[in-house]
């Protein structure tokens, strides 16, 4: 029991000390990617970030980001992957908290005020290759050929893990997006959506 409680108290004290030492990396990374942020944010363990020189990624106040096998232990733990293409753009408001998810934009991403994303979210908004299968087995496949559509997720929103959210789809304020989803069309506001597809469960007011 003691050595259960010695290897406990260690344990604590390493992730105190990690803390620190994710928050510079992550700075680090958010500068050199050309991030626009706050030096409040609160990094657990440290994202992937990788930001076109065509792109853009600005995040608000207050970030709070769980990163890697060691935080929010639900299963399926990774880095956060923060991905902007060429012309993409990934825009995250004020008190924002995220957990291992991975965020790919070619076109344009957008997450609101107060929104609370679960373990291994996958938010995109491209299909990443061509519908046409022609186009699709071409060794002459490019971006141009491919479907992209904006996504936008309101302000007090809440992605459940391991969802899965795609090209064109609007989440309103406050709704809830059940775990395991796979989100193909827009969530009004104040509502309760889950499955694959995704679909309404309930009205929350």
């Amino acid at each position: 029991m003691l050595l259960r409680y010695i290897l406990k108290g260690l344990k604590h004290v390493y992730f105190q000390l990690s803390l620190p030492i994710c928050w510079v990396i992550t700075f680090v990374k958010f500068k050199m990617n050309g991030v626009k942020f706050h030096s409040d944010f609160v990094a657990r363990g440290v994202p992937i970030v990788n930001v076109n020189l065509k792109g853009h990624f600005n995040i608000g106040k207050k970030f709070s980001m769980n990163s890697g096998k060691y935080h929010n232990m639900i299963g399926r733990q990774q880095q956060c992957y923060f991905i902007v293409n060429d012309g993409g753009s990934i825009t995250i408001g004020d008190n924002v908290g995220v957990s291992c998810i991975s965020i790919v934009s070619q076109r344009n991403i957008t997450i609101g005020n107060n929104v609370r994303i679960g373990g291994g979210v996958a938010i995109y908004d491209t299909d990443f290759h061509p519908i046409e299968a022609a186009k699709r087995l071409s060794r002459a496949e490019h971006n141009s050929n491919v479907n992209t559509a904006p996504v936008h997720i309101s302000d007090g929103a809440f992605i459940g893990a391991h969802a899965i959210i795609l090209k064109g789809v609007t989440i309103g304020k406050n709704a809830v997006v059940g775990a395991g989803a796979v989100v193909a069309r827009s969530i009004p506001d104040n509502e309760i959506w889950a499955g694959n597809p995704a679909k309404l469960i309930k009205k929350l007011l």
